[in-house]
């Protein structure tokens, strides 16, 4: 097709092009084409450096060379946005993000959620921080005692051995069986020792089988385990998808269904293109016999329109905060008539928190350069506060200690508080004025505005939840609505 000249080329979904050397970048790129048109709702995933990408793409020269850019905006810009930064960077920054904002501003048409909600029916959104199982902590102290995490945490090994440290930790928060898994394969290929899994099995009770996996070794299972039970009893015409990043989970969680006795429809990066949107009207139809819907994000978390359901429940976090965006979307969409139910599961004190933070602290970079509005409003995470992944936390939340936040943590937000919001010492979220906030699109670095909830108040004003309670640690919620809440 090289030899064709085009008049336009328009790329949906344009934030995948990372950066100029992919080989999506270059096959486009070869194109011959002037006009280019790129199409997304998150210009701005993971850094500045994705953001000059597309619009080098679509207008090329127009912020320099790399190097240039660099130096001229996303290092200002960054430096300004840590908590330690002096007043001279801070304004500085803010200089460049609003330089930035005005050039690219000319060609980019910005349009947000917030034009359509007023056509939804209301949303309201959960963050639940579930209490670890004895077997859980007793394995993540393990971990982090091991050479590798420490060799790690000293700099002396490379990125791979990262990564599985990583691995290992998040498999563990969704459930220890997912590990012993790991466990037994390796120890019948007998290439366990010096790895990170060594150790481990013994850890485990003699009895433990991978296979018929026991809910009450996970807290994020247990909660999981309640919420279903309480929307079958008290909602039964409620239907409920499930959304996970893994495979492995998926299957899990399948265990759990046919334990429980509930009826389920699959789709996964297995399903073939050709059954997946027969599986989705089936689904949503008024007549469908499933009460649930397993989804893996990576193969369905953009573009599905699943408004059968009125519950969401996204079992594991994502490090870009766009595609748990666009997975916790999926039953707010146009033709949805019940009120919308969204719950994020995050295991306390682990690393899934940490992750849940570093999510805030780049939703806050997005705001900074393509929402104007926004830009002085969001603080970040400081580099030594981004370095404590590999730790375990005995508190019951620490995104609300880090908040430094004076709340009742019973779900209150009181007027005087409101009124002094910019007073409260924070370190994420958004300080600034009030007004208008209700209408407003309440994203993940405004957790200031959040309801606050800790497992000793009366009640979360949640009747799912309140069967659910007593795995939960904290909560936060907020609802996301057209009408004054």
């Amino acid at each position: 097709i090289q030899k064709v000249e085009f008049g336009l080329i328009i790329c949906d979904e344009g934030h995948r092009l990372k950066n100029s050397s992919i080989k999506t970048s270059s096959a486009l790129s070869s194109l011959s084409c002037n006009r280019r048109i790129i199409l997304t709702g998150t210009p701005v995933q993971n850094d500045l450096q994705e953001f000059y990408a597309i619009i080098e793409f679509v207008n090329p020269g127009i912020l320099g060379s790399t190097t240039a850019y660099r130096k001229v905006y996303e290092e200002p810009i960054l430096r300004s946005r840590q908590p330690s930064c002096s007043e001279e960077e801070r304004v500085l920054g803010e200089e460049r993000a609003a330089e930035l904002s005005r050039l690219t501003g000319m060609f980019i048409l910005r349009r947000t959620q917030e034009i359509i909600n007023r056509y939804l029916p209301p949303r309201l959104e959960w963050t639940l921080f579930c209490m670890p199982c004895p077997l859980q902590q007793k394995l993540y102290k393990h971990l982090l005692c091991h050479n590798v995490f420490r060799a790690c945490l000293q700099g002396f090994t490379q990125g791979s051995a990262h990564l599985a440290c990583i691995t290992a930790l998040k498999k563990l928060c969704n459930h220890p069986g997912l590990l012993h898994v790991t466990v037994k394969e390796r120890t019948d290929r007998g290439c366990v020792e010096s790895s990170l899994y060594e150790g481990l099995a013994d850890l485990f009770p003699e009895s433990y089988s991978s296979a018929g996996f026991n809910t009450s070794d996970s807290g994020k299972l247990l909660v999981l385990s309640d919420l279903l039970s309480a929307i079958r009893q008290l909602s039964p015409s409620d239907r409920v998808v499930l959304v996970s990043n893994y495979t492995q989970t998926l299957d899990l969680l399948q265990d759990l269904c046919v334990q429980a006795g509930y009826t389920f429809c699959r789709l996964d990066g297995q399903t073939p293109t050709s059954q997946r949107q027969r599986l989705v009207d089936s689904f949503n139809s008024p007549y469908s016999q499933s009460f649930l819907f397993l989804l893996s994000s990576k193969a369905g978390g953009v573009g599905l329109n699943l408004i059968g359901a009125s519950h969401l429940v996204l079992y594991d976090i994502d490090w870009n905060p766009a595609n748990d965006i666009q997975a916790m979307a999926r039953v707010w969409r146009d033709g949805q008539k019940k009120t919308v139910h969204i719950y994020r599961l995050l295991t306390a004190g682990t690393i899934e928190e940490r992750i849940f933070q570093r999510q805030v602290s780049k939703q806050g970079l997005s705001g900074t350069v393509v929402d104007l509005g926004k830009a002085a409003e969001h603080t970040s995470f400081s580099t030594s506060e981004l370095r404590d992944l590999f730790s375990l936390t005995d508190t019951p939340c620490l995104t609300h200690d880090l908040l430094s936040c004076s709340c009742s943590t019973d779900g209150s937000v009181n007027d005087m508080e409101v009124e002094h919001v910019s007073d409260r010492p924070c370190q994420l979220g958004r300080q600034g004025d009030h007004r208008g906030a209700a209408q407003k699109h309440l994203s993940m670095s405004e957790l200031m505005r959040w309801r606050h909830f800790s497992s000793d108040t009366h009640s979360f004003s949640d009747p799912y939840l309140d069967h659910a309670r007593s795995h939960i640690t904290f909560a936060f919620q907020t609802t996301i609505s057209h009408t004054a809440q």
